[in-house]
């Protein structure tokens, strides 16, 4: 099955849930939210990273041994362990009308904190979802539309405001005077994808996004992390917006 970010992300939420219900039923129901009343989870998650076989119509096989996916929260550091432990001795089953697949975790590993300057280079990962809202209806944008780091940066520092709010902080009285902005480096590898959430439902809804590229953010560190480990741009917790730093 080509749709698997949904699927994944009610995983996600159902794991969360028999480890702390109340927080599960605030990340699904409420969220952190802006003082725009705009709501994020915090929380993204790549792509399945394996040997690709046999492509079908709908869905494909895998043809490696083991399937790589990483999961990012913007948490707390003393949050950590507790997050871990979600996901020992679990098992992930995807389906739909067609396909049904088990995979088991056998190993979980936290990866090191990157080096956050106030210019870092991204490589988004996975599809990255940018839009403009016309006449009630979203227009994908690429990466080279003038309009994508309006809305990027726009949603960047909404989700920094939520996360802020959430903790009880104040926010910078500064904050809009900070130069933050999106540069697009290397598009040489870049592709659309659309996925298609909720498939096979009345509510299923088709998102176009890009990945495979690079770009530079300039921002307070503070802020990038909020989009690094919670998703840049749209949709970031049904596996939107993942981004890994290129290292220098």
């Amino acid at each position: 099955m080509w749709n698997y970010h949904y699927p994944l992300a009610s995983w996600l939420y159902r794991i969360i849930a028999k480890a702390d219900a109340d927080y599960a039923t605030f990340l699904h129901g409420k969220g952190y939210v802006a003082s725009n009343g705009k709501s994020f989870k915090h929380f993204t998650f790549s792509d399945l990273h394996f040997k690709m076989g046999k492509k079908l119509t709908n869905g494909f096989e895998i043809a490696s041994p083991n399937v790589q996916w990483t999961v990012s929260f913007l948490i707390d550091k003393t949050a950590e362990n507790f997050i871990i432990g979600l996901f020992r001795d679990q098992e992930i089953r995807l389906f739909n009308q067609e396909f049904d697949a088990t995979f088991i975790i056998e190993r979980v590993e936290t990866f090191s904190e990157p080096i956050i300057s106030s210019s870092t280079q991204l490589w988004a990962s996975s599809a990255m979802v940018v839009a403009e809202k016309v006449n009630g209806n979203y227009q994908y944008l690429e990466p080279t539309d003038k309009l994508f780091e309006k809305y990027l940066i726009d949603g960047l520092i909404d989700k920094y405001i939520s996360m802020k709010l959430e903790r009880g902080e104040s926010i910078d009285s500064t904050l809009n005077d900070q130069h933050i902005a999106f540069k697009l480096l290397d598009t040489s590898k870049m592709k659309s994808r659309k996925v298609t959430i909720k498939e096979g439902g009345g509510a299923a809804t088709e998102i176009k996004g890009y990945r495979n590229f690079s770009f530079e953010l300039t921002a307070p560190p503070e802020i990038i992390k909020v989009g690094l480990y919670g998703g840049l741009g749209k949709y970031g917790a049904t596996g939107f917006g993942y981004c890994e730093v290129v290292e220098s």
